[in-house]
């Protein structure tokens, strides 16, 4: 059996800072873009947030960087602290609010790591992006409480190891000495095509 990939925070942060800041900008965003279907059925169920707000920041930071221009991006972009009010209340709460509650993080940090390039801000989104995936795939299996034997059986969850070979296939193409703008509309298209919980065209 081939052993499932585990998140390894300490090697991401190794590997995310050896990027130039766009790269790190594209890493985050592509994190972000798996969790916006879930926040996104989130919102529409409960009717609360504010989805447009929500998708249209997540394709101005992908136009950003398609056009090799983050810095008219970020002066159209929201405030982290306008983002942060749209955190799911406890009174709208459905089964798809742990993975809204994600999403509104993950973007809160990339947000801000397009204002301040700290490597530690990209490592966050991604681990917003795996544990959304785990905690989903947990509710799936209907787990409560998890051992460890269910921990280790629960890592080598298909969506779980989707997503996290998603991130190591996202940080080779951007470690290609040659990596540029151009791959930005794949780098999109790879993860709108494995949402957490598989929520596609939500």
């Amino acid at each position: 059996m081939v052993a499932p990939v585990r998140f390894d925070s300490r090697r991401l942060r190794e590997d995310l800072a050896n990027l130039a800041p766009w790269q790190r900008v594209a890493f985050a965003v592509s994190c972000v873009e798996v969790l916006i279907p879930a926040y996104l059925r989130f919102s529409g169920l409960e009717e609360v947030g504010d989805p447009v707000l929500v998708r249209s920041s997540v394709d101005a930071v992908w136009s950003g960087l398609q056009r090799g221009d983050m810095s008219s991006a970020i002066s159209e972009l929201p405030s982290s602290d306008s983002i942060k009010e749209l955190l799911p209340a406890e009174e709208d709460w459905n089964e798809w609010a742990p993975q809204a509650e994600d999403a509104i993080a993950s973007l809160v940090y990339l947000l801000d790591l397009l204002r301040d390039d700290n490597v530690d801000l990209a490592v966050y989104v991604a681990e917003r992006a795996y544990a959304a995936v785990d905690e989903f795939e947990a509710r799936e299996q209907d787990l409560g409480v998890i051992g460890s034997d269910d921990s280790e059986a629960l890592l080598q969850a298909s969506s779980i190891q989707a997503e996290l070979h998603r991130q190591i296939d996202v940080l080779s193409a951007l470690q290609d000495p040659v990596a540029d703008s151009s791959i930005i509309a794949d780098l999109r298209a790879a993860a709108m095509r494995v949402p957490v919980g598989g929520l596609t065209g939500a």
